[in-house]
């Protein structure tokens, strides 16, 4: 990496140094030492040490083994212990899963009134072919009626929300219908609020009376046959129909315009938004590739140029990934779909490291023995690349103390890797750069090594200027940015600027808001989209069901009590109206109902005296369960041992979908309602399984600045000790903490919010932004000269180009990202895309000139012409960048 200069300076013997200068002395000549060694030892063995790698990563491929995968929602990103997850459990002991519901919205292709008979006609047919539709499963076949959820009686024996049960959703009878308004008007078969739940625009006319509508919903309600497979929840025989219905839905017929949505609708776009990106993923692993192949040698010569060394960095960066997923399912922790962003990680981090050592490599004397050359190198390249590499292993690991399941398990993955992406960067790369070398001193082809190329005075004088030569980074470095950053006036400059974008990024920072919204992971172009745009615009986008849970207690006695819930929650907490049944459907005002309008029951009472029969009022409730309310069947539950004996029930409810999307009206509506619900004279709580993720939005930000914080504390630590300067962590410190705050404060102007996968990102650009800085810091403590501008320039000249070409490297590997249809890989993007720019400004434009004010004096052994010294180019031969090619 960087090589200390040669030039001692006056005054600055051991005796005068402070104690803590030392320290610093110490460490540094210590880790120097260590990797020198480790330097000479991959000289004379490197077959061996790659041949060790393998065995390791043979050894941590045991874990795939016994691969498991999670992706469930509330096992990734629910904290653990909150009331939602005990709501949940107790929920689920009592109630069955929930409902899969798929539905089919039909409009008039040309306007007009979908109550026409001839519209609803062509509804029928659609519902007919979703009734024909079937699905062959291991010899099984699978349809609507074996599917769905039941509906005791004498009508359809599915669960449906659909206008067409007005006809029973028979073909037959809605064409023999001759008066279909007078059929709609028939309170037995639907009442005005049925009409209203599955038609939008639903209008009387003042004069004739008649109904009118700009377009039906159908909903079927299917059974929840899900099983968790592989961390996953599958229901095989409902997924495979529900590709037929989508077809349906998607075929629609002649007249109407459909919009269809399944339970399945989702997986199916994440999963195809996912796949097309793998194209792009591949692209980005080629221009890596290429990158490095133009940097690391001499483009178009057979001796001179380093293609397969380029290859074997990144086969070492492939087997780091491997074996730090192998350690990671070893040590317990699942994969998860958020861990597909993890090779973009890593490619960058271990580019950035094959640059550091090879820029370490080509500074040393080319006629040198490669003991000599390797032992020069890596201990220069070692205590460079292990500052960054257990700077960023520390951060992760502290990571995952997170409560958020998801992120603990994607940092430890993270962790794992980077300390094997700096093992094996060490000892694969490394040693290939010995044979590497070896290839060239004995004039053999790259790539095709069996071949030698014959000696050719103009080729061989080219390559040995090439090699001797800084490219043009690195002249620009020493010549131009250097000087220009060490003046006065531009420091004043650079100063103010950086100050004003801190400023910035703390007024955008604070601007950040917690956000989720499950459309932005569906592909633009998914049908999910326009079905969800048309479904908000013609039925005002659907509230989030929500049930109100009543407990064990004497349901007889309690009656005023049950009747009086829907008024006592009215206007409260979000909910949609109380008053309507569509959004309050109690079991209880329902069954009340029923008797009052049975004669054959002692109903007259119901309503007067509180129905002072209890044994009337338990044999009516399961008669009305079994017939009428058949629908609410699930939502009772008796103690197995007394039929007269409630165990729990539940009352439907819903929010207002003015909540819809707006976290931080999610979380008011559900702690308020929270709070409702504990005032009421019974014992009750509410739950939805949306409430697992509200509960997150209450803590994400909360784990945000935790982790950003700790990670920040590891930073400094860690710089501390392996710099050895307190002045100089502190420094880095610093610009690291800028290019963070600069990051969050861009993430508001450039419409990203907080969320689980900005989260993440998050957490990883503090270890990508703490390269930029703390190898700039780093190599000015190993720079000696007559004063600090010096120091700097020198710095820059060595180090640049490396720390420059990671950064390029990391954006590349994620720039053609850029296009994705996935909200995922565009906000990796876009937070990568600023982790390099800020991470560039502050650690190579913003720490030089606070180096160039401040910086404390060199090591000792920097100032001795340290490390062993070095006879190649010195520190302004840096040739790592050879794009002059």
């Amino acid at each position: 990496m960087c090589n200390p200069s040669v030039e001692p300076k006056a005054g600055s013997e051991d005796a005068n140094r402070t104690t803590l200068e030392k320290f610093s002395d110490v460490v540094d000549a210590s880790m120097s030492s260590f990797f020198g060694n480790l330097g000479e030892s991959l000289a004379v063995r490197p077959c061996t040490y790659i041949g060790f790698a393998f065995l390791i990563v043979v050894g941590m491929g045991s874990g795939f083994a016994g691969f498991t995968s999670e992706s469930r929602s509330e096992k990734l990103w629910i904290p653990q212990g909150t009331e939602a997850q005990d709501a949940q459990g107790v929920y689920n002991s009592n109630f069955e899963k929930p409902f899969r519901f798929d539905y089919i919205i039909g409009t008039p292709s040309s306007g007009g009134n979908m109550l026409d008979k001839a519209n609803l006609q062509k509804f029928m047919t659609l519902h007919d072919s979703v009734e024909a539709a079937s699905a062959e499963i291991e010899g099984e076949t699978w349809n609507l009626n074996n599917l769905c959820f039941p509906l005791p009686g004498d009508g359809h024996p599915c669960f449906i929300s659909s206008v067409l049960q007005f006809w029973d959703y028979d073909a037959a009878t809605l064409a023999a219908d001759t008066d279909v308004q007078a059929t709609l008007k028939d309170t037995s078969k639907g009442s005005v609020e049925d009409l209203e739940s599955f038609l939008s625009g639903f209008t009387v006319d003042g004069s004739s009376g008649d109904y009118s509508a700009t377009g039906a919903k159908a909903t079927y309600f299917l059974e929840n046959r899900a099983e968790v497979i592989k961390g996953a929840f599958v229901d095989l025989p409902a997924e495979t129909w529900e590709e037929k219905f989508l077809e349906i839905g998607e075929t629609c017929v002649d007249g109407l315009s459909c919009y269809r949505f399944a339970e399945r609708s989702f997986s199916d776009e994440f999963g195809g938004a996912i796949g097309g990106d793998i194209v792009l993923m591949n692209i980005g692993f080629l221009i890596i590739i290429m990158y490095l192949y133009l940097n690391l040698g001499k483009v178009g010569d057979r001796i001179g140029s380093r293609f397969a060394l380029s290859m074997m960095s990144v086969l070492a960066i492939g087997l780091a990934i491997a074996a730090s997923m192998g350690v990671s399912q070893l040590c317990g922790w699942p994969y998860t779909p958020v861990h597909s962003v993890l090779p973009f990680v890593l490619l960058g981090l271990g580019v950035d490291d094959s640059f550091v050592i090879m820029n370490s490599f080509v500074q040393t004397d080319p006629s040198a023995d490669l003991k000599v050359r390797m032992k020069e190198a890596m201990s220069h390249a070692g205590v460079s690349i292990t500052v960054t590499s257990l700077t960023d292993f520390v951060a992760f690991i502290i990571s995952t103390s997170t409560s958020l399941p998801a992120l603990a398990s994607f940092c430890f993955y993270a962790a794992t890797g980077i300390l094997f992406l700096f093992l094996f960067q060490c000892i694969i790369f490394g040693a290939y750069v010995v044979i590497d070398a070896r290839r060239q001193k004995a004039r053999r082809m790259d790539c095709c090594c069996c071949f030698t190329v014959a000696e050719n005075e103009a080729h061989d004088k080219a390559r040995a200027e090439f090699e001797a030569n800084p490219g043009r980074v690195s002249k620009f470095m020493k010549n131009s940015f250097g000087p220009w950053v060490v003046n006065k006036n531009v420091g004043i400059l650079v100063t103010i600027a950086s100050m004003g974008l801190l400023g910035a990024g703390i007024y955008g920072a604070t601007q950040l808001k917690v956000e989720s919204n499950q459309l932005d992971f569906v592909p633009d172009s998914s049908y999910i989209k326009s079905t969800f745009e048309m479904n908000d615009e013609l039925f005002g986008g659907d509230g989030t069901p929500v049930s109100l849970v009543l407990e064990d207690f004497d349901y007889f006695a309690k009656q005023t009590e049950l009747a009086g819930i829907a008024a006592a929650l009215n206007g409260k907490a979000h909910l949609a109206d109380t008053s309507n049944s569509v959004n309050f459907d109690s079991w209880y005002d329902q069954y009340v109902a029923y008797v009052g309008a049975t004669p054959a029951c002692y109903g007259a009472c119901i309503g007067t005296d509180n129905l002072d029969n209890e044994g009337q009022f338990y044999t009516n409730l399961h008669k009305f369960l079994n017939t009428a309310g058949a629908k609410y069947n699930s939502s009772v539950v008796f103690n197995p041992d007394n039929y007269q004996d409630i165990k729990t029930s539940k009352i439907s409810m819903k929010y207002s979908s003015e909540i819809n999307d707006e976290a931080s009206m999610q979380v008011e509506a559900m702690t308020e309602l929270r709070d409702e619900v504990a005032k009421l004279d019974i014992p009750a709580y509410a739950y939805t399984f949306e409430f697992l993720n509200w509960e997150t939005f209450i803590i994400i930000e909360k784990e945000m600045i935790q982790n950003v914080t700790l990670c920040m504390a590891a930073v400094f630590v860690i710089t501390l000790v392996l710099i050895a300067h307190p002045l100089t962590s502190f420094l880095v410190f610093f610009c690291v903490g800028c290019a963070i705050i600069e990051i969050l404060g861009a993430m508001y102007y450039w419409g990203l919010v907080i969320d689980n996968v900005s989260v993440i990102n998050l957490t990883l650009a503090v270890g990508l932004a703490v390269d930029y800085s703390a190898h700039v810091g780093h190599c000015f403590m190993l720079k000696d000269g007559n004063n600090r501008s010096e120091r700097v320039i020198s710095a820059l000249a060595d180090i640049g180009s490396a720390v420059l070409n990671g950064a390029i490297s990391t954006f590349l590997a994620v720039v053609v990202l850029s296009g994705s249809q996935s909200y995922v890989f565009r906000v990796l993007f876009k937070q990568f895309f600023l982790t390099c720019l800020f991470g560039v400004m502050n650690g190579m434009v913003f720490l030089p000139v606070l180096l160039n004010w401040f910086g404390p004096r060199a090591y000792a052994n920097a100032s001795k012409g340290g490390h062993g010294g070095h006879g190649g180019h010195g520190a302004e031969m840096v040739k790592v960048d050879n794009m002059d090619v």
